[in-house]
């Protein structure tokens, strides 16, 4: 009967999956992290920023096959060309930091709160920055 040895282990190895999620899941969700209203108020400012820029980029964007500038250097000039496609890399790489800073937020909110407000705080400055560089980036291009 190997075949019902195999279907318990299986089924144990299910149970500790399912007991491990969902107790991960417990920890992410319902810490006290999310019931901070600064970092709340700061993390809801971040994804704002980052879903107007996402707008700002569609809206300002050109039906041209020409390449756009996507870089420029005061001392070299233009040192990057691309497709229009590419400029959408901005709010892509915000809203990624905006998830890995928010998961070590979370994750580091019991033992020190101060780095989370630090990380959380980050994230709303790195928004800005990038907003600013998609604005130059559409200003120059014009």
């Amino acid at each position: 009967m190997p075949n019902e040895k195999f279907i318990n282990i299986v089924l144990r190895r299910f149970v500790i999956l399912k007991s491990f999620l969902t107790s991960g899941l417990k920890l992410v969700t319902f810490r006290s992290y999310w019931k901070n209203k600064t970092i709340m108020s700061i993390f809801f400012s971040s994804c704002l920023v980052n879903i107007f820029l996402w707008i700002f980029l569609f809206k300002n964007q050109r039906n041209s096959e020409l390449p756009i500038i996507l870089h420029y250097n005061l001392f070299f000039g233009v040192d990057y060309l691309g497709s229009y496609n590419e400029i959408y890399l901005l709010p892509a790489v915000g809203a990624t930091i905006i998830i890995l800073n928010t998961i070590l937020g979370c994750l580091l909110y019991e033992r020190g709160k101060l780095a989370s407000y630090f990380l959380v705080f980050n994230i709303f400055i790195v928004q800005l920055f990038l907003l600013l560089a998609g604005y130059l980036i559409v200003e120059i291009n014009l």
